[in-house]
């Protein structure tokens, strides 16, 4: 063989590894970005839980149902763990639209109509969240207009209805 033939070969050989690298780089990008995105779901996931967790508190259970079916008793403090639950939860819309504008996670909407009326179909978290709607415009992210729009048209006694009627049939 040609030195010349040689040199070929040892190009050719070259250029092989060069696109096989590239390539095995590109499976590793596709494949953190899909553990990237699978963490950041299951981060979602976990603040649900955690805030699920809390409303099974026997202390703050209590409140949140004094929240759905007598909001005019609320002690200052209950008003405390209430403001600080529905910013927990309008931070986790926030974070989930945000997420989803970007492309990242889709799960927005899913989210919200899981537990938006849970939260804010009630007179209390309705008249919170209109309280709170000027700081919801200019947060980092902000929030779909639908979302406004979802829970000014909530039924405000939908949602404790609909727990009264689950209890009342076991």
């Amino acid at each position: 063989m040609k030195s010349r033939d040689w040199k070929s070969y040892a190009e050719l050989i070259g250029i092989v590894a060069i696109v096989a690298s590239l390539v095995f780089v590109g499976m590793q990008i596709r494949q953190d970005q899909v553990i990237a995105r699978s963490e950041l779901t299951s981060d979602s996931f976990q603040l649900m839980i955690g805030l699920d967790q809390n409303l099974i508190d026997p202390g703050f259970a209590r409140t949140f149902a004094k929240m759905l079916d007598r909001s005019e008793e609320l002690t200052t403090s209950e008003m405390v763990q209430l403001d600080s639950l529905l910013g927990t939860v309008k931070t986790m819309y926030q974070r989930e639209c945000y997420l989803k504008a970007r492309g990242i996670l889709v799960e927005c909407e899913q989210i919200f109509r899981e537990t938006g009326e849970k939260y804010f179909g009630n007179w209390y978290g309705q008249s919170w969240w209109r309280l709170n709607k000027p700081q919801i415009a200019g947060d980092l992210g902000g929030l779909p207009d639908w979302i406004d729009m979802e829970i000014e048209n909530m039924d405000p006694d939908h949602y404790s209805q609909r727990i009264h009627e689950a209890g009342s049939q076991n």
